[in-house]
């Protein structure tokens, strides 16, 4: 089963988000293939006060991929050496609006590129900058209907 964190600065729409993901993991009896939790990014790696003050641990070792709001795109160019895990920013199209389908495939396809040596910021080779990714679905899927 793959582990995703949902991490953002604040947490309120990213809780929420991780939180209706989980939702339909559950629907979807998707439990065996896929995880979703929210995780501040400071605590991903144990840079918040309350890591910090020994409230909280890091996080890096509760999941296996790290979907990163798209505002966290400099602070992970920042931080990335202190970063275990492959993170990749969530483009702003697709922040919020992917079913759990694709948001699974895309966390697929970032542990893939990680796994093959990428480092991060993990980005799909055909996407310089997420930010400016013109699609509305999966990496894989857009891939996909473009190369048919």
């Amino acid at each position: 089963m793959l582990r995703i964190a949902i991490c953002c600065g604040g947490g309120f729409s990213s809780s929420t988000m991780a939180a209706s993901l989980e939702k339909q993991v559950k629907e979807k009896h998707l439990e065996d293939v896929a995880s979703f939790q929210f995780i501040p990014f400071s605590a991903l790696w144990g840079e918040s006060a309350a890591y910090k003050s020994g409230r909280v641990e890091e996080r890096q070792d509760d999941v296996d991929v790290a979907l990163l709001c798209p505002h966290l795109e400099y602070p992970l160019k920042q931080d990335v050496d202190k970063l275990r895990i492959p993170c990749f920013i969530l483009p702003m199209r697709l922040y919020g609006a992917l079913p759990v389908e694709h948001l699974i495939e895309e966390a697929e396809d970032v542990l893939e590129l990680w796994n093959n040596g990428m480092k991060n910021p993990i980005l799909f080779p055909d996407e310089p900058r997420s930010m400016t990714a013109p699609r509305a679905i999966s990496h894989r899927r857009w891939a996909a209907e473009k190369n048919a």
